[in-house]
């Protein structure tokens, strides 16, 4: 590999063009934008800062990963990879949730076309998906898979497997980013507390890939590291203990925010109004002020057994 060493300057320059990478990104902002004008012409006023999150941070954090100097060291250091792996399923699917992209499809649908997509989202299989335990487990899974199994040889030797690995990430991270901080993929009984749970319990799931490839005594990728390490670099293996100590940092790290978004989220939904139940929608007419307010009797009184006895105690002398 004759890559110089990794430098602040290199970290800047060091970038290259990937097709399948620029045409995914074009391909997601090109949709949100398609979505944002129909948004538009309903009449919904979409807040700026979700289309921030989604196209700055969600779309410039894939762009990051996949074309910047992490993805042109990814063939030298190991660190460089576990760095793109990691923020792709922690970092980027957080901000692509921020922008809430299934939020925007059903604001711009109409009532028949958001029961379809309501009817998709509350699968059986997307219920079990979504589930932020099992989408948790699900992306421990996936990377534990992608730094110890047999595809990230191949990957870093073929672009368009590296590509596909890419894109496994996103999804996986996704899976738990988007249904914690979107609003109608989750159960009512997944209230914010419980989010703000789930997200602690996969802040700790996500330090064991990192662990395990910090631990690791043997060289990923089938010693491919080892056969292609640059001149400036003589311990491999000690790059990659360096890369499990990255990954935990930075998934560690991006579960603070995470936290913090759940936690104004909360805050937002105790402050925002009440709305009515059925029972007292009924009585908000013009004729709600005559009502008589209606008294329910004690369960004492109304069973069969103790009301002949209460009857029998009001009627003695002196009662």
């Amino acid at each position: 590999m004759h890559l110089p060493p990794y430098s602040v300057a290199q970290a800047f320059s060091a970038w290259h063009f990937d097709a399948l990478s620029l045409s995914f990104i074009l391909a997601l902002g090109a949709f949100y934008g398609w979505r944002l004008r129909r948004v538009a012409v309903a009449g919904v006023n979409w807040p700026w800062w979700r289309s921030l999150a989604f196209v700055g941070l969600g779309l410039g954090g894939i762009a990051l990963c996949t074309m910047s100097s992490l993805a042109v060291y990814q063939r030298a250091v190991p660190w460089a990879f576990a760095i793109q792996i990691t923020v792709l399923m922690t970092v980027v699917p957080v901000a692509l949730a921020v922008g809430d992209p299934v939020g925007l499809i059903r604001a711009g649908c109409s009532p028949a076309s958001r029961a379809r997509v309501d009817a998709a989202l509350h699968g059986r299989v997307a219920r079990v998906l979504t589930f932020p335990l099992a989408a948790a487990v699900v992306g421990v899974i996936v990377q534990m898979l992608l730094f110890f199994g047999p595809f990230l040889g191949p990957a870093l030797r073929h672009g368009w497997v590296m590509n596909l690995l890419y894109l496994v990430a996103l999804g996986a991270g996704c899976l738990l980013a988007w249904p914690l901080l979107g609003d109608d993929l989750l159960p009512d009984w997944c209230t914010p507390p419980l989010r703000m749970l789930f997200a602690a319990l996969d802040g700790l799931l996500d330090a064991i890939p990192g662990i395990a490839l910090a631990a690791s005594g043997s060289l990923i990728a089938g010693g491919y590291f080892g056969a292609h390490r640059p001149v400036w670099t003589s311990d491999v293996l000690g790059d990659q203990h360096l890369a499990g100590g990255l990954a935990v940092a930075v998934s560690e790290v991006v579960a603070l925010p995470l936290l913090v978004v759940l936690f104004f989220q909360w805050a937002r939904s105790e402050l925002a109004p009440r709305r009515p139940s059925a029972a007292t929608s009924d009585l908000s007419g013009p004729d709600a002020a005559s009502e008589e307010p209606v008294l329910e009797r004690p369960w004492w009184e109304t069973d069969p057994g103790f009301g002949r006895r209460t009857e029998e105690y009001r009627g003695r002398p002196g009662r």
